[in-house]
Formats: C-alpha cells, structure tokens, sequence
C-alpha cells in the first residue's frame, strides 16, 4: 500500500515546489483528487522566459514584451495532469497532449470519450486506455484565444505594437439587409479610417474594395457591419491593430514544460516523454520542431517522440504578430494564413533539431482528408509533386484509408441537408491505440515500428485528382476540385521578424496537391485498411460537398468525408448503373461479413496497427455499421 503512493506523493511533492531551473517557475495545484489508478492534479504552470537566450529568439515580438526586474517574460498555463498512483505499473513515459482549442483529442479519438463540461474537473476519460495502459497523462493550454469555458487557457502578455489584420467571413447565398461579423482583433481607434472591406468570389481573384457607404464598425471597433445588397462570396476587413499578444510563448510553454517532466522529476520515474497533437495541435507540433523548440534552453530534447496526427502539411498561425491560432488551415477563411509554408518535408523540417542533436522519433497519421483538404501530398514529394521524397529515418508515416478527419455519426447523416453526401463515420479509434504503442516501444529502443503505410507516386498510388479512377456511381459524383494551396508573400518582414504587412498575402504560383488512387470500389487503395476499407459495405472518402456548393471558391466541406452504401443487390445496381458490386454479391448476410470482418482484424494485429485485446470491440463496431447501413435499409 506504501509503495503504490510513493510515486504521486513525491510527483506532488515535486510539483509544489520550485523548480530547479527557470524556466518552469513553479506549478500550482488548485486541486487534487483521486481518479482510480491515477492521481488527478489540477493546476497553473508558470513560466519565465530569457528574451535575450538564443533558445527564445524565434518568439515573434518577444523583445518588446515587459520583463520582471530579472529581464525575463513571465506566463502561465492551466494544467490537466494525470499521475500513476503504482510505481510498478507506471510505464515511465508521459503522454503529454497539445490541446485543440483547450480541449483533447486523444481521449475522443483513442478512448470513446465525449466532453460534454470542459472545465478539467469535469473531462471524461472514456474507456481510460493511456491510464490502463501505465501512461502519466498531461494536458497543457498554449492557446491565448481560449476562454476559461472552452478548455485549458492560455495567459501571455501583450505588447504595445501595432499592425495591419485581415478578418475574413464567407457568404454562402446572396440576399438584402445588414450584416454583421466579429473581429479577432478590435481595429485601432486612431486609423480606422484607413480601414477597408473587399469582396471576391475566387481566391485568386484580385478583392474589390466596396464602397464605404456599405459597410462600417461596430460601435466598439470589434465587428464590421455590411448594408444593402449582399452578394454570396468572401468579404475581407483589412485594418490596423494595436497591441498583440506574445502567441508564440505557447510553443515555449509546451518546450519548457515537456523538459520539466523529464530533467526536473527524473526522480518520479518519468524517463521519457511523448506529444501528442491532432489537427490544429498537429500543426503547431510541426511548427514545433520546424523552428527548433525542440531543444529548451540548455540544449537538452525536449519531446522524445512526436505522435503527429492529421496535421497535413501545414503549420499554423501560432507565432506572428496579431495570430490567430484558432482558425483551421483547410477552410476559405483561413487559407492565406501562415500555414501553408515550407520547408513541408522531413529534409527541412527537422533541420533545426538535427543542427541540435534533438530529433524526435515522429509518427505522422493522415486520414484522407489530409490529402484532399490538407495539402498532404506534399510532406513526401517535392514541391513541384513530380517526385517522391523519402521521410527521416527517425520518422514513420501511415495513411489511415478512407478516413475522414472528423467523423460523422452511425447511423450516417448528411447534417440536415449541410452536405451533398452522408458524413463519413470510419473509426481511427483501434489503430490509432495501437501505433501510440508502437511508437512507446520505439521510443524506448524495444522494437522498431512498423514500416511505413502512404501512397507514393513510385507505386502509382498518388495521383493528380484527373487520374483518379472513381467508379461509375450515380448518387456520388466525384469531386470536381481540391482545394488550392498557393505560395504566398506576407511581405519583406515576415520571414525576420513574424511581422505581417501584405493583407491579404501576394499570391505565386498554385502548388500541384495529389491525391490517393482508389480501386474499382472508390476506396483507396493505399495505406493501411482499417475494418470499414478491408471488409467494405461502400465507398468511405476523404471529401465531401458542402451545400449549398462553393465552387468558385474550390471548398469542399471543410473536415468531413463521405460516405455510400453499396446497392443491396445486383438488381438495384443493374436497376441504378452502378459499377460497384453490390452487397449480395460480397456477403452471404451478416455472419459471413462477420467472419470476413474478423479475418481483417487479425491481419491488423498481425501487422501491429490493431491490439489483440480490441479485436472484440473493432468487429462489435463494425457489425454495428452492417445492422445501420444494411439491416436498417432492409426494414
């Protein structure tokens, strides 16, 4: 009994008292409680930074920010931390989260949980696999955006700057009236005047500025108000700003914190340490290591492995003057940010950790929307996409196929008519478990992981989206576009300083994105085949249409795929032209599917990317989708 308390007694001790280095000044604990296998602590981390180290100098507007009478910058972040209670259970590694707007992803995503309160003292832990599984469990706020009621905050200071910010909102059906759409940022009381509005209806269009008669402030400068005849397309407010937050010591906080848990509690048992980040908190990963974070103050590694998932190819608006870390990199209002940047390959971005001796083993993990919204092809080729680049040797990649990156519900819907096709529900949940695994043990020099799983122009598999060979199917028309990324100009000061003049960016040249091939079913052919693609009841995409549809802006629908039954029969696919082959002619009825579909998951045990213990539960979901997608449609 005394030996099972001893290791969050001395964590807690650790944690309450002063660090041993400055960074991480001290970590307050507002509350304690006991959460099973676990200790569950609630708290603050405060840190300080040096402005003048070269560790820090990569923090936009740092220098400017006010310093306590040490010259250092001092912030805070709320903390959501997880302890093993048993020493000899605990694995040694902390699974340390980049929250997603304040929230998790990975208890979703790995263990089932749904968050109804996001105030920490009410998370839900779902199926608590990284407790079973021995992890110590750490969420950390970055963000500066986020309200106490959306998750874990953020505190950085600002600085008395200004600077010009675009605020974009897109119009999906023209009409008559007023208008009004917030601004991130309120605009500078003394050069509103200097203010505009555009409007155009393609990205690469050259913005019309209106009329100053349609449109003017708020009445606290915090929001536009457009007037009279509205047209459907994107209008812009291009402005001044004045005093920005210091957004880029969120990615010190996430430094500095990781390098605590390993140097400052070495005698808690914590050996290694792993981040995790799904999509924004993916980007911000890559963005991470891309600007050298990953080496803190002293030069010592920070994260020994990166768990990278569906981040794409980009980064993010996370260390600029005026950011806006909150806005998705995949849709229209975000598109000509800063985060469609190279270097996008393993040669560039990890350049920095090299020169450092800090490279992390990373597992990327796409879903298919990666590469239709996410410009993902482009981590694996160069730029011009006419040849294949390989990864690090210090880094994995496995295209998770004919997932979606935010998965619809089963049974399917089409969300009250939002979208032209019903939402894409397949489940990362069994393999995404399994290669967090895969990469403790190869963090830890046990085994080496499994080989990588993505399509590649070499193998044919990666294809501009002219040469995809979808199926004849009448009810799924194919995506006529993808989303196009440019190369972008944010003027002569960006690259130096993170200082922003060009609103909106100067536009070069599109990049060629390419896509995954798909077989005689319309399901990619690549990758790794998760229950839904290997044992199939129809055709799961990347994509999906947004209604009404945005053509002339190529948007899609933003992070949902798609999905299609197959017709029942031969005859309703003869009676519909569809070329698929129906489900009668693949599944005797539900026990044959079961039995295929059982075959299928030992072929992912086998392979590593399934645990033999998830097995029951992988084949309960997928009888789950036949009882949903066949039965129901038969009653």
């Amino acid at each position: 009994m005394h030996r099972a308390r001893l290791l969050p007694l001395a964590l807690f001790l650790v944690l309450s008292g002063q660090a041993a280095f400055a960074e991480v000044v001290r970590v307050e604990i507002l509350k304690r409680d006991d959460a099973g296998t676990h200790e569950r602590l609630i708290g603050r981390v405060h840190f300080r930074v040096d402005p003048k180290l070269p560790a820090n100098r990569g923090i936009a507007d740092l220098e400017l920010a006010p310093t306590d009478k040490a010259g250092t910058v001092e912030f805070t972040s709320d903390l959501l931390f997880f302890a093993p209670k048993d020493a000899q259970r605990a694995r040694g590694t902390v699974f340390l989260e980049v929250v997603n707007r304040g929230r998790d992803q990975s208890l979703g995503l790995m263990s089932g949980a749904r968050q109804r309160d996001l105030s920490p003292e009410s998370w839900d832990l779902g199926d608590r696999f990284l407790l079973e599984q021995g992890f110590t469990v750490a969420f950390l706020g970055w963000q500066f955006d986020v309200q106490p009621s959306q998750g874990l905050t953020f505190h950085a200071p600002d600085v008395d700057a200004e600077g010009v910010v675009r605020e974009s909102y897109i119009l999906r059906t023209s009409g008559n009236g007023t208008l009004s759409f917030p601004l991130g940022y309120c605009a500078f009381p003394e050069k509103k005047n200097d203010a505009k509005v555009t409007f155009r209806i393609r990205m690469d269009q050259e913005p019309q500025p209106l009329d100053h008669k349609l449109w003017d402030f708020g009445d606290d400068l915090c929001s536009v108000r457009l007037h009279g005849e509205l047209k459907a397309g994107l209008y812009e407010a291009i402005y001044t700003a004045e005093g920005s937050p210091v957004a880029g010591l969120g990615l010190a906080a996430m430094r500095d914190f990781a390098s605590y848990l390993k140097h400052g509690l070495t005698f808690a048992g914590v050996q290694h340490v792993i981040g995790y980040g799904y999509s924004q908190s993916g980007r911000f990963l890559r963005e991470f290591v891309r600007d050298g974070f990953n080496a803190d103050e002293r030069g010592r590694i920070a994260f020994d492995g990166l768990m990278i998932a569906s981040a794409g190819a980009g980064g993010g608006s996370f260390n600029h003057r005026f950011a806006k870390p909150g806005e998705a990199g995949n849709s229209v209002l975000s598109i000509l940010r800063p985060v469609d940047l190279p270097p996008f390959t393993d040669d560039g971005l990890l350049s920095k950790a090299r020169a450092a001796r800090v490279v992390p083993k990373i597992f990327y993990t796409f879903s298919s929307t990666e590469y239709w919204a996410r410009a993902g092809s482009l981590t694996h080729t160069t730029e011009d996409s006419l040849k294949d680049v390989p990864l690090a040797s210090t880094s994995r990649l496995y295209f998770l196929a004919g997932t979606p990156h935010a998965a619809g519900p089963l049974p399917p819907t089409k969300g009250r008519d939002q979208f032209r096709q019903f939402a894409n529900f397949a489940e990362q949940r069994w393999v995404q478990r399994a290669l967090l695994l895969d990469l403790d043990a190869w963090v830890r020099g046990e085994m080496e992981p499994p080989p990588s799983r993505y399509p590649s122009l070499a193998s044919g598999d990666l294809v501009p989206i002219e040469a995809v060979d979808f199926p004849r199917v009448p009810s799924m028309p194919f995506a006529p576009y993808v989303p196009s990324i440019w190369r972008m100009n944010f003027g002569p000061a960006f690259n130096a300083s993170r200082i922003i003049s060009s609103e909106p960016p100067l536009l070069g040249a599109p990049y060629r994105v390419l896509v995954p091939q798909v077989n005689t079913d319309g399901n990619e052919r690549s990758g790794i085949r998760l229950l839904e693609i290997a044992v199939p009841l129809g055709t799961y995409t990347g994509w999906n249409i947004a209604l009404p549809q945005m053509s002339d802006l190529r948007y899609l629908a933003g992070l949902i795929g798609s999905f299609e039954r197959f017709p029942l029969t031969r005859e309703d696919r003869d009676r519909t032209g569809d070329s698929r082959r129906s489900i009668a002619e693949r599944y005797t009825g539900r026990e044959d599917y079961s039995r295929q579909v059982t075959r299928a998951a030992q072929d992912l045990v086998r392979q590593r990317f399934m645990l033999a213990a998830d097995v029951p539960a992988a084949v309960s979901w997928a009888q789950g989708i036949w009882d949903a997608v066949v039965e129901a449609e038969r009653h």
